[in-house]
């Protein structure tokens, strides 16, 4: 269905990676893992065919419709959400849109009856009249059916519109879907829901994604960006799990290997100087007057001897293929304040719903239920500073630089905020670059390390777990579960939920019948 034959891609000069060979079939479920800017969403587009590669070729078996799903909607194309959605039927949205516009021109008087007749066989054949019954779907299942579907899509937040993007996608049945970080907006009904329907899913899926409960429920091959080396890790014949106990043994086995052979390294160079200081002693020892023709043609010999076996040696060497050092990323380093003084203190209110210092507080709900509106209204309702986690990035794609940023956050000395950026795996070329040129994982850890850069107190997250890869996502769950503040989140990621520990559960429902926020 789509074959990528020795891809190779870099960005600003670095490679990002090389010799990258991929098979999708019907059936085969990838996910691709990494941490953040080490290429993945490059991967997705270069394999949907909206980025050339530096080297290689993507290509496509006659009549596979491939859908990419990036992780936010581009420009605003003026339309509405329904127009937006309808377009995902594929052949049938142009069907509907001809019979409309030809409908138009019986209206007029025109003669198209002809034309209109052609059209509406080809309406049946597609199974028209189930156009409708199909977007509607697609919205519930996604969390969209609260949008009335004249609503412009430019209106629409960051997670509404990703929610649109996934389930136009899933209209037109395409045979191989490409989907970059799909859960990241979805309520865990909805995610629990998209697992299910993946697993269960004809076509080939491959999957940007750091939700374990999706690689591990719906996927069964992971692809590696390790961002260290250059190829592609392949983890065949598991989902998550499977993948880390894998990395974990390849990794023991490299350390073994690499501490193996650094012993032989020193036998060898030894076996080197040795042959090299006997060839010297026999050279010292005829040049220091050996008068007797065959000691000195004995001596030579044995030099030669020496020589030849210090350069055998030497090609020896050259011709092994040596293990690289292991190498890993600079670790990310997350560490909240304490504040345990005046415990049980109410510090942020909110309608008849109280958080007391040192209280830990799960939020949970459906899509549009009002979780991120009951964590705005505790920001505002909060007797004391708060450091808030939004859940998109809306209003933080500017020019501003990353250092100009964090220093408008966190008023430190640019030397201090250098340190501390770099604490949170920002180097030095990084410290200029725009908030809009950051990856989404990127500009996530800016966030970041400006709440643990702040004098609050209180942790109010929103989908905190949104965009992290794995190294990230391990450090803030332990940094949570050692936090000794107050802290409120919402996430729809149960491993998460599990990992940080939660006293507490507010269960938000404005559904016709729920009884708003319950306990």
């Amino acid at each position: 269905m789509l074959k990528a034959v020795h891809l190779a891609h870099a960005h600003d000069g670095e490679l990002l990676f090389t010799g990258f060979d991929l098979g999708l079939s019907p059936g085969d479920r990838v996910g691709v893992v990494g941490p953040n800017g080490a290429g993945k969403t490059t991967l997705l587009r270069i394999l949907a065919g909206q980025l050339s590669p530096r080297e290689g070729s993507v290509i496509t078996a006659p009549g596979t419709r491939v859908a990419y799903v990036p992780q936010q909607l581009g420009a605003d194309s003026g339309q509405s959400a329904g127009e937006f959605l309808y377009a995902g039927l594929g052949e049938l949205a142009v069907v509907l849109a001809g019979m409309h516009h030809l409908e138009q021109q019986l209206a007029a008087g025109a003669d198209v009856l002809a034309a209109y007749g052609e059209v509406q066989e080809r309406w049946d054949a597609l199974r028209g009249w189930t156009a409708e019954a199909r977007v509607a779907q697609a919205a519930e299942r996604l969390g969209l059916a609260h949008l009335g579907l004249e609503r412009p899509v430019g209106s629409l937040s960051g997670g509404e519109q990703a929610r649109l993007l996934l389930a136009r996608a899933l209209l037109d049945d395409p045979g191989v879907l490409l989907l970059d970080e799909p859960t990241n907006h979805l309520d865990a009904e909805g995610a629990a829901w998209l697992t299910q329907w993946l697993a269960g899913y004809p076509g080939a899926v491959l999957a940007v994604s750091h939700d374990r409960a999706l690689l591990d429920t719906a996927l069964t091959r992971i692809v590696e960006l390790d961002g260290i080396h250059d190829t592609v890790q392949d983890y065949p014949g598991g989902g998550y799990s499977a993948y880390r106990r894998e990395k974990a043994r390849r990794w023991q086995r490299l350390l073994l290997d690499y501490e193996a052979q650094e012993k032989d390294r020193v036998r060898w160079e030894a076996d080197i100087e040795r042959t090299k200081a006997q060839a010297r002693q026999v050279e010292t020892t005829v040049r220091s007057g050996v008068e007797a023709p065959h000691l000195r043609r004995i001596a030579k010999k044995v030099a030669a001897k020496a020589k030849a076996r210090e350069r055998r040696l030497r090609r020896q060497m050259q011709s092994l293929r040596w293990v690289e050092q292991p190498r890993t990323r600079p670790p990310l380093t997350l560490a909240f304040p304490a504040d345990e003084d005046g415990a049980g203190q109410v510090v942020a209110v909110a309608g008849d719903r109280r958080v007391r210092r040192g209280d830990r507080i799960l939020i949970t709900g459906r899509n549009g239920s009002g979780k991120t509106t009951l964590l705005r209204r505790l920001a505002a309702g909060a007797g004391e500073p708060v450091a808030v986690l939004p859940q998109t990035d809306e209003g933080l794609r500017t020019a501003v630089t990353v250092l100009d940023y964090f220093r408008s956050q966190v008023p430190v000395y640019a030397e201090d905020a250098e340190r501390l950026l770099a604490a949170h795996q920002f180097d030095a070329e990084q410290w200029g670059a725009s908030l809009r040129s950051l990856s989404a994982g990127e500009l996530r850890r800016l966030l970041l390390a400006v709440m643990v850069n702040s004098p609050a107190r209180v942790l109010l997250l929103d989908e905190p777990t949104n965009y992290l890869d794995f190294d990230a996502l391990d450090t803030l769950e332990a940094a949570l579960r050692a936090y000794r503040g107050t802290l409120v989140v919402v996430t729809h990621d149960r491993y998460f939920a599990a990992a940080i520990g939660t006293g507490i559960t507010w269960h938000v429902d404005d559904a016709p019948g729920g009884r708003g926020l319950t306990a």
